[in-house]
């Protein structure tokens, strides 16, 4: 695995997610993003994946 910080969201797609989520209730996952942020950062599992062949997915990503 290979430790990477989140991508941030384009800034067009934040404000048009946040403009439909205006006119309804806020979505759960974009709650989640926007009060926790990086919750499981990728370095706090790297010792539990090999070194070698191809990179594991985000395990902070995935619990999300």
């Amino acid at each position: 695995m290979r430790p990477k910080p989140w991508p941030d969201a384009p800034e067009l797609t934040a404000r048009v997610a946040r403009a439909v989520a205006a006119r309804g209730p806020y979505p759960l996952a974009m709650r989640v993003r926007d009060e926790l942020g990086e919750l499981f950062a990728d370095a706090e599992f790297a010792e539990a994946f090999g070194v070698r062949g191809r990179p594991g997915w985000s395990p902070g990503q995935l619990v999300l």
